[in-house]
């Protein structure tokens, strides 16, 4: 019945082209603007406000510029109850090129409930921009304007251009709240809210990322009270042990056997290195850095270790260094070593050590740029400087007898160059002397 309903509509939209347009029908855009390679999307809506009865319209667009993904070109349609006033249809088009380009309904025709028929058009205009263009545009702005703990004192106080900050909390304390808002509105800001915390240092980052991409990472650490700490000191140093293995998890290696031991009669836990017979214990510094030092009668000695994976050696200061290296101070990976090297711009470290796994002490070489260990083998080392002695002397006596043997052939070529010169004023004053006599005879 409706289909009969909406060709009687069109034919008489045909003969009534004088019946007022109640109808309407509109095109637009969710944006304004599309990125090539990316998807836009368009909605035509249908407005009947009497109540639509059938509809017809095609979509026209230009195939150079954009791809259609989703709907129908061509769309014929009719409501199945009276009471519907409006329809609409979503449009999704991936984008290929750039510039402005126009989206359009055309051919309409619209018939309402009771048989009024109208054809109004539309058309949406979507400006299509390349995607480098666009990224040109983008605020680089990842600065911070507000941060903060809620409840606590950062330190030092907050300036968009510090990143590291610190916060105190009391030993009770079990989860904080941190608050931020960035600088710019079209930035995104993660890693705040509620945060669980522990005792000890609890490190938070707060990142921003620009609309172009780039982040900036500001760094909470919330220091939260130890309960009746353990303090020691070490060279000068307030110290106080750590007691709880949580905050320990990261730095624990594969040969640590865990074990305890007893600090102004409390138990703490330790950590033994059975090839090389020490003992370990953690100790904290006021701004939450953890270290482990050797433990020896009541002692403490900061542990050093360097590694490269398959090898890891324990850092002692007794080894023999060959004559010819040089003590420096340099910095791994943020930590400070005591290292031998043949100058100051080697970036080869001797050290002496004992391997964690066998307890063999030995020299051992570094490599400080590809970060790879091995042993240091002076006999090698002296036997490849004698064959480098042997080959020099060979070849200062090979350059020598080259030398020598250089002076006796110029000699030779200077004297027969002089036998020749003599043979031929010989000759000359031969020859003058034959014509003289030829022409008194």
């Amino acid at each position: 019945m409706k289909k009969i309903l909406f060709i009687i509509g069109l034919s008489f939209l045909f003969f009534c082209p004088h019946i007022v347009n109640a109808a309407s029908i509109s095109i637009a855009g969710t944006t304004a603007s599309g990125t090539v390679g990316g998807n836009i999307t368009v909605r035509v809506n249908i407005n009947e406000p009497s109540g639509l009865g059938s509809w017809e319209y095609s979509l026209d667009y230009d195939s150079n510029v954009l791809q259609l993904l989703s709907g129908n070109t061509h769309v014929v349609g009719y409501v199945s109850s009276e009471g519907q006033t409006n329809q609409s249809y979503t449009y999704t088009f991936r984008v290929k090129g750039t510039g402005k380009t126009t989206i359009s309904v055309i051919n309409t025709a619209i018939a309402s409930w009771d048989e009024v028929v109208t054809s109004p058009t539309d058309s949406t205009v979507i400006n299509l921009v390349a995607r480098e263009e666009v990224e040109e545009s983008y605020s680089d702005d990842n600065n911070l304007a507000s941060l903060a703990v809620e409840g606590l004192t950062l330190s030092p106080e907050f300036n968009k251009d510090t990143t590291s900050y610190t916060v105190d909390a009391e030993s009770d304390t079990t989860s904080v709240t941190v608050n931020a808002k960035a600088n710019d509105s079209k930035a995104k800001v993660s890693g705040i809210g509620e945060i669980e915390v522990h005792e000890g240092a609890n490190t938070i980052n707060v990142v921003v990322e620009a609309e172009n991409g780039a982040t900036k990472t500001y760094t909470v650490v919330v220091n939260v009270k130890e309960k009746d700490p353990i303090n020691v000191k070490v060279n000068k140093e307030n110290l106080s042990v750590v007691r709880k293995t949580d905050e320990l998890k990261d730095l624990i290696k594969d040969y640590f056997v865990e074990t305890t031991v007893k600090i102004n009669d409390e138990e703490v836990p330790a950590y033994k290195i059975e090839a090389i017979n020490v003992t370990l214990v953690a100790l904290k510094d006021d701004k939450g850095n953890i270290d482990f030092y050797i433990y020896d009668n009541g002692k403490y000695y900061l542990y050093k270790e360097l590694s490269n994976g398959n090898l890891t050696i324990h850092l002692l200061d007794n080894g023999k260094i060959p004559s010819n290296y040089k003590k420096y101070t340099v910095k791994i990976d943020g930590k400070e070593y005591s290292v031998y090297k043949l100058n100051k711009d080697s970036k080869f470290y001797l050290v002496y050590g004992e391997n964690v796994e066998t307890g063999k002490k030995g020299l051992y070489l570094y490599d400080s740029i590809d970060k790879t260990i091995q042993r240091y083998y002076q006999e090698e080392v002296d036997s490849l400087k004698d064959k480098l002695r042997i080959s020099s002397f060979i070849i200062i006596g090979l350059i020598s007898l080259i030398v020598i043997l250089l002076i006796i052939f110029l000699i030779a070529l200077h004297t027969k160059n002089n036998s020749k010169r003599k043979n031929k004023k010989e000759i000359k004053k031969r020859l003058k002397q034959e014509k003289q006599d030829f022409l008194k005879d």
